[in-house]
């Protein structure tokens, strides 16, 4: 767990670094107006996080918005940084809201050591405390994810706690030197993940991390008609008559299979707003690499209906999407924003770290 997390972080990073080359951001030094969206953010730093807000000079540093340029669909995030200055410390609070929700919330110390108004024990007293406070906040009714912690051990050590619809994950990362302890609840339904919110705390029990998604999707058709094995009769079948074209015109066709992996997703396509489906993604790879450095095809296809939602190449180089013109291909960039985006909240905070080390 630990492990793909981290790999996912690497990864994540330099998408996030090359989606905001094409996001225009927005400087607020000479905003007026105060949006909805700085309202929410300011209302979440002043009734969510324990952190000593008397003790900070509060600036937004940055707002900018990922919208159908960057993100290529339908969806807009708006993202916001605010600084919060004192005497002793320098700390950033970065916020996601998107449809008119905080989707994430994450504290990086950049200089000194957050001033927080209240402590705990342990991350399990802080995320107890955080997760009643915020049902109220919220008004998403977290009961039985609350209940889920009354079977976790002081030690949070990493461990699994599954229910009828709910699954709790609690594993820890180590970042410089603070481990930082995450609670992972989805909301899972014949075994596939759907909604989901993470808090993540640091061994003292401070906060440094939420996303929540429970307010961003809905869900759709649950229903998973096509089997694995199905799946991946339908993907081969499908691959029978594809090809692709290279640039000087020649076709590739006839592919030969030698190994197959089909496993069940939830991904918001670009063409379904917002809702949340299962889908069967079958990647099957090739016996040898074919021209354009093309391992092997992937095959999205619907778990209720077998409907196939396109075919795609997978290349030495990424996925080419732009043989298939008559299907749209799920925007896998959107899964990742979020985790993008914790990316370099971890980042910060390796570096605020360093920095801190260096000063004293």
């Amino acid at each position: 767990m630990k492990t793909q997390f981290i790999k996912i972080f690497t990864t994540m990073f330099a998408l996030l670094i090359a989606t905001s080359l094409v996001i225009s951001s927005a400087s607020v030094t000479a905003q007026t107006t105060i949006t909805n969206d700085q309202e929410k953010a300011m209302n979440f730093m002043e009734n969510m996080l324990p952190i000593d807000l008397s003790k900070y000079t509060i600036t937004l540093k940055n707002e900018y918005t990922m919208d159908e340029l960057a993100l290529g669909n339908n969806r807009k995030i708006n993202s916001l940084t605010y600084q919060l200055k004192s005497e002793k410390s320098i700390v950033e609070v970065n916020f996601l809201v998107e449809k008119n929700t905080i989707s994430l919330c994450s504290i990086a110390p950049i200089e000194g050591e957050v001033i927080y108004s209240k402590q705990y024990r342990n991350p399990l007293d802080a995320v107890k405390a955080f997760l009643e406070k915020y049902q109220t906040y919220t008004k998403i009714d977290s009961g039985n994810l609350i209940t889920m912690l009354n079977s976790v051990d002081t030690s949070t050590k990493n461990s699994t706690i599954t229910t009828e619809n709910s699954k709790l994950e609690i594993y820890t990362i180590h970042v410089s030197e603070t481990d930082l302890t995450e609670f992972y609840w989805t909301y899972t339904i014949a075994g596939v993940d759907y909604t989901s919110l993470e808090l993540g705390f640091d061994k003292d029990g401070n906060f440094m991390i939420m996303t929540d998604t429970r307010g961003v999707f809905t869900i759709g058709d649950t229903s998973i008609n096509i089997s694995q094995e199905q799946a991946i009769a339908i993907a081969l079948e499908k691959l029978q008559s594809y090809s692709y074209e290279l640039p000087d015109g020649s076709i590739v066709k006839d592919f030969h299979v030698t190994d197959v992996v089909a496993m069940l997703y939830t991904v918001p396509l670009e063409y379904v707003d917002y809702e949340l489906r299962p889908y069967w993604d079958v990647k099957l790879f090739l016996d040898e690499v074919t021209s354009g450095s093309v391992f092997g095809i992937t095959v999205f296809l619907w778990a209720n209906t077998g409907e196939v939602i396109s075919i795609s190449n997978m290349a030495s180089g990424g996925i080419d999407n732009t043989n298939d013109t008559s299907l749209t291909s799920p925007n896998h960039t959107l899964l990742f924003v979020v985790i993008a985006v914790v990316a370099v909240v971890i980042a910060a905070l390796a570096v605020g770290l360093v920095v801190k080390r260096k000063r004293k």
